[in-house]
């Protein structure tokens, strides 16, 4: 069985229990009820049997395409153990996550420490534990600085980003006062969520530091045009001009900030 197809199998086995074999009464019951929801012990036992079925047929399609090994020479020890891992693992970080709460974080470190086990279960199977640690640590500087790189952009730059605009969302927010008791004006950018306005950044940043990295410049004015094509009907329709200098000027200080943080990792690297 090649290893790396026994890893993507696992994963597969995964996305089926957890996303497609999964019912949203079972959520609801593991969130509610937690160690006591029958659903938690359910979707465990799921996980273990369709990593167990991934790991058979993996070694089944392996034996049969091998001329020198039968189906006898499947060890069908190794696979329960491992299908076991599965079951009891994602027993273990469910039950933790039931208490959680739903929220974003919370479902990325659940998927993390599920695919964490995951790794780690098939480097036991297929020997490869201590070449897995090898790996880990061979992380090196230009790895923290990549890694810098992105985190700079997220948080960091949204809060300078913030206060930069300061002095403009004031003036917009006097702008969409009531002018008098009877009539209240309202602008576009009241009606948005700050938070979705937030992610949106998030994201458009990331693909911009991640264009610049790989050295894709040309798919960073695709994704500025996609944008601006999204909000040319708020920004004409728009009363006040001053949103659209309020836009523009936000999302080029995006743009400058995530670009100019691409090119000085680029640069770290050598690749410049």
């Amino acid at each position: 069985m090649e290893q790396l197809s026994i890893v993507i199998g696992l994963l597969v086995a995964h996305l089926l229990g957890d996303f497609y074999f999964q019912p949203s009464r079972w959520v609801e019951s593991r969130n509610s009820k937690h160690l006591k929801s029958p659903a938690l012990y359910l979707h465990s036992l799921l996980h273990g049997v369709l990593a167990l079925t991934a790991l058979v047929t993996l070694s089944v399609l392996t034996a049969v395409a091998s001329k020198e090994a039968g189906l006898d020479s499947i060890d069908v020890g190794p696979l329960l153990l491992v299908a076991g891992g599965v079951l009891i693992s994602h027993f273990i970080i469910d039950a933790v996550k039931s208490y959680a709460g739903p929220s974003t974080l919370a479902f990325a470190i659940d998927q993390a420490a599920h695919i964490g086990a995951i790794v780690i279960l098939w480097a036991l199977l297929t020997n490869q534990l201590g070449q897995l640690f090898k790996q880990v640590l061979m992380i090196n500087h230009h790895h923290l600085a990549v890694l810098l790189a992105y985190m700079v952009i997220l948080k960091p730059t949204s809060i300078f980003i913030k206060q930069l605009l300061s002095p403009w969302t004031k003036e917009l927010d006097e702008d969409a006062k009531p002018h008098n008791s009877s009539t209240l004006v309202q602008l576009p950018i009241q009606n948005t969520l700050a938070m979705a306005g937030q992610r949106i950044g998030y994201l458009e940043r990331l693909l911009i530091l991640t264009f610049v990295l790989i050295n894709q410049f040309a798919a960073i004015g695709f994704l500025l045009a996609a944008k601006s094509i999204f909000r040319f009907g708020d920004l004409t329709k728009s009363e006040d001009k001053k949103l659209t200098e309020y836009v523009l000027l936000g999302t080029l200080t995006s743009v400058v900030i995530t670009i100019a943080v691409g090119l000085t990792t680029r640069m770290y690297m050598g690749k410049l």
